[in-house]
């Protein structure tokens, strides 16, 4: 059973980087636009079904449209609670949390549950994801125990037969965490930022280049006012 304690909601918007602005251009970017899409599912198992904390991450095409071996874009849902129990003193409770994947197909706009080669990630929630090229990578969260991951998981997608990898990376990193955010960073640099240790709420900053071997965590200390911590 996992156990959320609430907090304090901030709406407030903060930048990490070179610049101040939001845009490489002077103009501002027009504002996305949204819509209701039907999906649809050939069986329950491939239908994700409600759920909270969990990640939802899109994987560009792959291959020549037209070409027997091409993949067309796809969101990936990973982990994740399917049920909610509370509220009580003890905080907001989450129940069947898992580490299930399922791939909805863009272009068809089916749901389908995936069963990938290699050994999972432990069932999670509250954890963070990103992608870097066809891999989703995944880092943190918190288990059915109630105790944070420090883990980094990725599942490779480049291949028709998904698989999960445990990525290597020596020394010290950002630790056991949940409530997080990751994302990746001109293409190369995977920055996590906040969330909670299980005893505190963060504030701190890493980051990871993905283009050197062997992997390590580095903490970032920006200059300016940084947020105040949060998840």
């Amino acid at each position: 059973m996992v156990r959320l304690q609430a907090r304090e909601r901030l709406f407030d918007l903060w930048t990490m980087g070179s610049k101040a602005g939001l845009s490489p251009s002077s103009s501002a970017a027009p504002a996305p636009t949204y819509r209701w899409v039907e999906t649809s599912w050939e069986t329950e198992e491939d239908a994700p079904g409600p759920r909270c904390g969990h990640t939802l991450t899109a994987v560009a095409a792959r291959g020549v449209e037209g070409a027997s071996d091409y993949v067309g874009p796809r969101l990936v849902l990973f982990g994740g609670a399917t049920a909610i129990e509370g509220p009580s003193n003890a905080g907001i409770r989450l129940a069947g949390v898992t580490n299930s994947v399922h791939i909805y197909d863009v272009l068809t706009r089916k749901w389908s549950r995936a069963h990938p080669a290699g050994d999972p990630p432990s069932p999670r929630a509250a954890h963070s994801a990103a992608v870097v090229g066809t891999m989703v990578v995944i880092q943190g969260g918190i288990g059915p125990a109630g105790h944070s991951t420090d883990d980094l998981y990725v599942l490779d997608l480049t291949h028709c037969k998904l698989k999960w990898h445990r990525v290597v990376v020596r020394g010290p990193g950002p630790g056991p965490r949940y409530g997080h955010a990751m994302d990746l960073v001109g293409q190369r640099y995977l920055v996590t930022v906040s969330g909670n240790d299980g005893t505190r709420v963060l504030s701190d900053a890493w980051a990871l280049d993905t283009s050197q071997k062997p992997y390590e965590w580095k903490r970032l200390s920006p200059e300016g006012d940084r947020p105040s911590a949060r998840m």
